[in-house]
């Protein structure tokens, strides 16, 4: 399970002008502060050598379920984000409803296929040494490159950030697993 707070995100900034680390912060909605973080690795090779500026261009609907519930508490969240990149591109291409998430949700339970078009969206995914797996995903949020390129990955460079992605990924899905098992008990003994 990972931490999706898409629709808090108002703006931010990412460095990744350092090969091997990004680092910036998150300006999210019920924050008194904003989120930091310093992640090892890059991004993708659309993001990678850039710094960015995020913003918002457009509100967007909380998730299925939440538009009745009163706002979450996130005591839980530490401001310190920091730990490994996830994938972190602009580039990925998502389908956007132009229709309250609510209809959505109805049209497609009924059958339907409601309207939509394709956009990019911002994927911004990243494991935090305290709270564990997080994820940006918005069509609803812009990404300016700001300055200039300092590098570019190379294809090798590449597989190599696409593998610890995925060594971070399996990593925490093993955390997951060992959280929900059940520790043996005492009484047989």
């Amino acid at each position: 399970m990972a931490w999706r707070p898409s629709h808090l995100v108002l703006g931010g900034e990412l460095d990744n002008t350092t090969f091997g680390w990004t680092i910036g912060w998150l300006e999210l909605e019920g924050f008194d502060q904003p989120l930091r973080f310093k992640w090892l690795g890059n991004c993708h090779p659309d993001l990678a050598g850039w710094r960015l500026r995020v913003h918002r261009v457009e509100p967007e609907s909380p998730p299925e379920g939440d538009e009745d519930k009163p706002p979450k508490t996130h005591a839980n969240i530490d401001l310190d984000q920091s730990g490994h990149v996830g994938d972190i591109t602009a580039d990925q291409m998502v389908k956007h409803f132009e229709l309250p998430v609510d209809e959505v949700a109805r049209q497609l339970r009924e059958g339907k296929q409601p309207p939509f078009t394709w956009r990019k969206c911002l994927y911004l995914e990243w494991y935090s040494n305290t709270n564990g797996r997080a994820v940006v995903q918005s069509t609803s949020l812009a990404v300016e490159r700001i300055g200039q390129r300092s590098f570019e990955l190379t294809e090798q460079q590449w597989r190599d950030q696409a593998s610890q992605n995925a060594e971070q990924m399996g990593y925490f899905m093993t955390q997951i697993g060992d959280a929900f098992e059940s520790p043996e008990s005492d009484e047989d003994e």
